[in-house]
């Protein structure tokens, strides 16, 4: 059988609506008890072994059955979930026939052959895997000498066999559902007498070599049911094949708190499937994942079981495939993040990050690399406090706010003004208040330090520090609620929101500049939301003047320039509104965000001629404008419309039209390249034909994925590039530089 055509065609009949999937692995008519005297003669297999309150163990690896089974259950029906380990004990809790069942507190009633659980199973060994074909009109049995039997009509249906007992075989049954709701249903072993059986042919070894004709649904079917946890790499090797690509795995630390564990990923390819095996770093086997093509919905990290690291994907995404790129330089960091957040020619700022959230948030960080290295120069620790970071205009140092001091293991709310290129610490300056009481953020060659109003507040204090010594210029005392809306240095003043009123004050001398009245009851700001993805991105090597930028002032936002306090464009503020700034002219809104009784509608306003250019149904996000053209994910999937009509030039190409919103696999912006385009999206860095939006693939070792509450960080650094390079930050710690010219080059090769 042509080993595509088997997996693919399933796919494309059955993929994945709970489908009978039972057409990929052995085209079989369903299976019917057999004639109650094919089974005279068999002696002592009816009387149980085993009663009530009975203690057992497991003798060998088995299935787990939900239920008891009976002469009209359907073997391709069984909804296997759990596989029983050897060794396991339990005490019997009810006694059906051939079985018996146990309670388990995770894992509900289990039900089990009794054979499985007496001595006489102990002898089983398993087989190289082999195809049998049985003769026409035998029998499946639930084990050697059951009275429990499922007749096969049809002649020459194969099987794959993995087990032998005497002259018995055991032989895989698979589930014609495999994936049901959020359940993964797995093959079960049944058993059929030697005698029965027409041919047998064992398996070569390597399944998914190159010149293999097994097919991808043969090889799911034997991998479900053999690979365990701690498997060893020689057997998957010896069993799979060598991979066609190797690289460093995801974390795999699974204590809390616990440092970074980077074991080895490999990579199976194949059009109509992929399968992904990680092992740790002494080659034990710990996580497997199935990528399979679907025509429905997209679904992703399916578990069967308590097997919660050996995953599948049914995704509505073409399968890319891997290309090999050389790296510049790869440095490792120590926690799971890597994003930009500024530079120099010299060096580069990063935050890592491990991830969590809430409880589940321990450490952050702040460092720097050489830029043509890759080696880090230095590294700050924040600890589970988080800290804000703010660059000089020169790019040569940054200042640091932190809440918690991961070295004394307590709150320390501290400033530091730290130098680039080599870590030292300029200034510093302690706060008073302690436990993440404080905001910071920086102007004209100051920095703002400022108490966070809350619930008890009656007066708090913003205090303006020179940049550069540290020292305190001036204070200010706020008595009612406010907002400080200077974002960085290139912000000429100190802005103040408060009293529906916004005022300018001069760093140096704290003296009122300008001052602009706000129209309306002030609405809640989206960028204070910590999912919120709008707003201007912010190009961390080449960051874009903010002097005049987007400002939600009362029931507008303003395109105000700062300087003069002066309104260049409005935009009526709707709290179901959340856009993307793609330059001072063109919003990218997204328009019932909050509400989805009727669905998302994207549009594309134009501030200049105060209209509404396009609208999509849907979700439009991502945005970059390059001429005429502008990238964008459209229900996250990459696709390139005309800037003034919306008229879609192209899209990826999907394997469902279902059309559902996949807006949050789309972890990066865009990186826009002279020929090709890349972008974050799931675990892989895609790259994609900006002519055409043909997918070449996805680069090889880059390891990609979302930290929940980090959108806008993985926004503006996930992903960044400029003319001589193209700067990627992985969800596994590291963080690559490529050559912009180079990897065009070849990817020139590869389309």
């Amino acid at each position: 059988m042509n080993k595509q055509f088997s997996f693919t065609k399933m796919l494309t009949y059955v993929c994945m609506t709970a489908v009978s999937v039972s057409l990929l692995f052995s085209p079989i008519a369903p299976l019917k008890q057999a004639a109650a005297d094919s089974v005279r003669g068999l002696t002592n297999v009816t009387s149980p072994m085993f009663k009530v309150g009975d203690k057992v163990t497991l003798q060998m690896n088995a299935a787990y059955f939900p239920t008891p089974l009976t002469k009209s259950s359907n073997p391709r029906n069984f909804q296997v979930e759990y596989y029983g380990k050897k060794g396991e004990s339990f005490k019997v809790d009810f006694v059906d026939g051939e079985m018996v069942g146990v309670k388990d507190d995770s894992r509900g009633t289990l039900w089990i052959p009794s054979w499985y659980l007496a001595k006489d199973s102990v002898n089983t060994k398993s087989i190289p895997p082999m195809t049998v074909i049985m003769k026409s009109k035998r029998s499946l049995s639930m084990r050697p000498g059951s009275n429990l039997k499922w007749s096969e009509m049809k002649s020459n249906t194969s099987y794959t066999a993995v087990a032998q007992w005497k002259d018995w075989y055991g032989v895989l049954v698979s589930p014609a559902q495999w994936q049901q709701d959020y359940t993964i249903y797995r093959p079960a072993l049944l058993w059929v007498q030697a005698k029965d059986i027409e041919s047998k042919k064992t398996l070569p070894e390597g399944l998914w070599n190159k010149n293999s004709d097994i097919s991808s649904g043969t090889i799911l079917e034997l991998v479900t049911y053999m690979l365990k946890d701690g498997d060893d790499s020689t057997s998957i090797l010896k069993l799979l094949g060598t991979p066609q690509v190797k690289e460093k795995s995801v974390n795999l630390q699974m204590e809390d708190r616990g440092p970074m564990q980077l074991g080895e990923t490999w990579r199976y390819e194949r059009d109509d499937a992929q399968f992904i095996v990680t092992f740790s770093k002494s080659g034990k086997l710990k996580q497997t994942e199935w990528i399979m093509p679907s025509i429905d919905t997209y679904r992703d990290r399916r578990s069967s079981g308590d097997d919660y690291y050996f995953t599948y994907d049914f995704v509505t995404s073409p399968l890319a495939r891997t290309l090999k790129a050389d790296q510049v330089w790869r440095n490792q960091g120590d926690l799971n993040f890597s994003y930009l957040i500024g530079g120099n020619d010299d060096a580069l700022l990063l935050k890592g990050d491990d991830g969590g959230f809430s409880g589940f948030h321990h450490n952050s960080s702040l460092y720097a690399l050489n830029r043509k290295t890759g080696k880090k120069l230095w590294q700050q620790n924040a600890g589970f406090g988080g800290f804000t970071a703010k660059m000089d205009s020169e790019n040569e140092y940054v200042t640091m706010y932190s809440a918690y001091n991961p070295d004394i293991k307590d709150y320390e709310d501290r400033v530091r003004h730290i130098r680039l290129e080599d870590g030292k610490i300029v200034w510093e300056v302690k706060l008073k208040k302690s436990g993440g009481a404080y905001g910071m953020t920086a102007a004209d060659r100051s920095i703002i330090v400022y108490e966070l109003w809350g619930p008890n507040s009656k007066t708090e204090t913003l205090t303006v520090l020179d940049s550069k010594t540290g020292n305190v210029r001036w204070k200010k005392t706020l008595s009612e609620e406010y907002r400080i809306l200077s974002q960085g240095v290139d912000d000429p003043y100190v802005l103040i929101q408060q009293n529906q009123q916004l005022k300018a004050y001069n760093t140096i001398t704290g003296k009122a500049v300008w001052s602009l009245n706000v129209k309306g009851t002030q609405l809640d700001d989206p960028a204070r939301n910590p999912y919120y993805t709008g707003g201007e991105r912010i190009e961390p090597l080449a960051p874009a003047d903010s002097t005049t930028r987007w400002v939600l002032l009362g029931e507008e936002w303003l395109l105000l320039n700062t300087k003069t306090g002066k309104s260049e464009a409005v935009y009526p503020a709707n709290p179901d509104e959340l856009f993307e700034v793609l330059d001072q002219r063109y919003l990218l809104v997204q328009r019932g965000s909050k509400h989805h009784i009727k669905g998302i509608e994207s549009v594309f306003y134009d501030a200049v001629e105060k209209r509404e250019l396009w609208t999509f149904k849907g979700s439009a996000t991502k945005g970059v404008i390059e001429g005429d053209t502008i990238y964008l994910a459209l229900n996250g999937v990459p696709a390139a419309v005309h800037k003034k009509t919306g008229e879609v030039q192209w899209k990826m190409r999907m394997t469902s039209t279902n059309n559902k919103d996949l807006s949050h696999l789309v972890y990066s912006s865009f990186a826009v390249l002279d020929r090709y385009l890349l972008i974050q999206h799931a675990s892989n860095l895609l790259v994609l034909n900006k002519e055409d939006g043909s997918l070449l693939g996805r680069l090889h070792d880059v390891h990609t994925g979302s930290a929940e509450l980090r959108e806008q960080e993985a926004r503006n650094g996930a992903l960044n590039a400029t003319n001589e390079d193209v700067y990627v930050g992985t969800a596994n710690g590291a963080f690559v530089r490529y050559d912009a010219k180079a990897l065009e080059q070849m990817l020139d090769q590869e389309n």
